[in-house]
């Protein structure tokens, strides 16, 4: 999810998102020392409020994910929130610069799938000699 520096508070329908199992990931360009900016913007307050509200838990481990080459600063823009039955299993690096101003971030979840098996007797009606 993207959300432009310039623009107004939170993008509509993110609220709408978190709900159930869900992974959100974004530069909203929301600022605050919680997830280690240098300050707090109203945009990242705001966030950190409906991450909150919501029972959602960040990923973000306070490695910065922006790097400014113009004033050489280092911010995290991008966040990286789950609910909190995927929290255990996630995994949370970011990764070597490959030549933007933002730092990749790779999201691994160890989670095993179950398969049910079904012992149910099922008739093959086309094999059937009528």
């Amino acid at each position: 999810m993207y959300h432009l520096p310039d623009a107004t508070g939170l993008p509509n329908n993110l609220a709408n998102l978190l709900n159930g199992s869900t992974i959100c990931v974004g530069d909203l360009n929301a600022k605050h020392t919680v997830w280690s900016c240098s300050n707090d913007n109203t945009r990242g307050c705001d966030l950190l409020n409906l991450i909150d509200d919501k029972g959602f838990l960040f990923l973000n481990d306070g490695t910065p994910t922006h790097s400014s080459f113009s004033y050489d600063t280092r911010e995290t823009l991008d966040v990286s929130f789950v609910s909190p039955d995927i929290y255990p299993s996630c995994n949370w690096p970011v990764l070597d610069h490959i030549g933007s101003d933002h730092l990749p971030v790779l999201i691994e979840i160890n989670k095993r799938q179950s398969v049910a098996y079904s012992n149910k007797k099922r008739w093959n009606f086309r094999r059937a000699n009528w």
